[in-house]
């Protein structure tokens, strides 16, 4: 009797252009190789889970991106309805409101990102919600932001006089870092102004 090999394929899908393949985040794999039931047992048959390097592999269609955005919009406008102020959920959405991230996110879907930041400070004033981001706090979280985000992706410790020409040298295009030190070049002519 002739013992049958099995044939580890992949995905068809995983080849495709449009697949974005997410190197999954060290817990989750830490979670999977303790032997965490739900876990294993929901990756387990998931045709997008590769498990021999831990990666999960999405093909993102033009409805899933834009899905995407949208439910990053309304959560962020639901989080200022319904938190407290004083939450630091509330506060970091106030944040993300001021960034380039949210104006990229607001023009995909069709909505002017100026005019949606003065009606939500409108409604949030309406409702009692004034809240004014410290701009010293902002420079500071999107600095500490982008240092970790720089650390991990590039891997290179800068220590220098001329420090933003010598990040946007070591960041070579890529397209988070550079929206991140942007914002942190802005808050730095703010915080001169000011």
């Amino acid at each position: 009797m002739r013992k049958s090999k099995i044939n580890h394929q992949v995905q068809p899908f995983w080849s495709l252009p449009e697949t974005i393949h997410h190197t999954l985040d060290r817990d989750i794999v830490d979670s999977i190789r303790r032997g965490n039931e739900k876990c294993s047992a929901m990756m387990m048959m998931d045709p997008h889970f590769e498990h021999k390097t831990n990666q999960y592999h999405i093909a993102w269609t033009q409805n899933d991106i834009d899905m995407l955005l949208e439910g990053m919009l309304i959560r962020s406008l639901e989080i200022l309805r319904n938190a407290n102020p004083d939450n630091e959920l509330f506060k970091e959405e106030i944040m993300w409101q001021s960034t380039p991230q949210f104006a990229e996110v607001c023009r995909h879907a069709g909505y002017n990102p100026r005019i949606i930041r003065d009606e939500v400070k409108n409604i949030m004033s309406k409702y009692g919600k004034q809240v004014e981001v410290d701009q010293l706090d902002e420079f500071v979280h999107w600095c500490n932001f982008f240092g970790e985000m720089f650390k991990e992706k590039i891997g290179v410790k800068v220590v220098k006089q001329g420090l933003m020409k010598i990040l946007v040298e070591h960041i070579n295009g890529d397209y988070e870092l550079t929206t991140i030190l942007k914002q942190i070049g802005e808050l730095m002519d703010d915080l001169y102004l000011a």
